[in-house]
């Protein structure tokens, strides 16, 4: 039998998510769970690569697991053997052919930023219109290879207690493009850029290109499929809640005091 799991993980202890030798990435934990539950080897799929420090709430993975042993396939079992900022709370028995990656219809991303007094939202919003539909997105991407056009399906600019907040779907995306739209959106909101040099940027003869915005604002936020039946853990989501906010808090300090320290530096 097969079955697919929610994964969430807290990014900034990660050299990302694919295996890389030396380093430690969220595919080795998980692979190592894997294994020492003698689930399986190890091997699963997932449903996308994210980079160093990139966070995320529903990563989807899936692997063929013996029946016999279908009891130790649940979020608080495999979370066991997980480490803090690394978890899973969600599970699904899926079909044989079914791929994490091939599967899915939609992927979602957010992007945070700090509230800057001197962003227009409404210029970013203008900016993120221009954006939607069918594009091709190779000067908005790190990746120069293959094909680089997209669906681009959703949008949204809001703020949210004192960040600007950037939630983007589509059926696809290309390495760095979320990060680098948001680069996009934040010039034009700085009108150090206009909506023509927007335009400019999706014709793929001007090559062109902006750097991505930090990797530590964005975050895999879901994952859409055609018929999964998600089952949700509450414990195993209590517990994440628990370490999540114990995060927060500490770096929530550090944030404020990082702020008084900056502000004392002003001549």
């Amino acid at each position: 039998m097969k079955v697919a799991f929610k994964l969430g993980y807290l990014g900034r202890n990660y050299h990302g998510f694919q295996l890389q030798p030396g380093v430690p990435t969220v595919q080795a934990v998980v692979g190592e769970a894997l294994r020492s539950l003698k689930l399986n080897d190890g091997s699963f799929c997932y449903a996308g690569r994210t980079d160093r420090g990139v966070c995320a709430l529903s990563q989807v993975i899936d692997f063929y697991i013996d029946p016999a042993r279908a009891d130790l396939a649940v979020p608080r079992v495999l979370n066991s053997r997980l480490p803090p900022d690394v978890w899973t709370w969600a599970v699904a028995s899926v079909p044989e052919n079914f791929s994490a990656r091939h599967a899915a219809l939609w992927r979602e991303y957010r992007y945070i930023l700090p509230r800057d007094d001197g962003i227009e939202i409404d210029l970013m919003r203008e900016a993120a219109r221009t954006l939607l539909g069918v594009h091709n997105f190779r000067n908005l991407s790190s990746e120069k290879r293959g094909p680089s056009t997209r669906n681009l399906m959703k949008i949204e600019v809001t703020e949210e207690k004192g960040s600007v907040v950037m939630d983007v779907r589509a059926d696809g995306f290309l390495w760095n493009m979320v990060r680098k739209i948001a680069t996009v959106l934040v010039m034009v909101g700085s009108n150090e850029r206009d909506i023509e040099w927007v335009r400019s940027l999706l014709d793929p003869a001007t090559n062109s290109g902006v750097p991505p915005a930090p990797a530590e604002g964005l975050i895999l936020m879901d994952v859409g499929y055609q018929g999964i039946d998600w089952k949700m853990e509450p414990y195993s989501m209590r517990m994440a809640n628990e370490r999540l906010t114990a995060v927060w808090k500490r770096d929530a300090a550090l944030a404020e005091a990082t702020e008084v320290l900056a502000r004392s530096m002003v001549v």
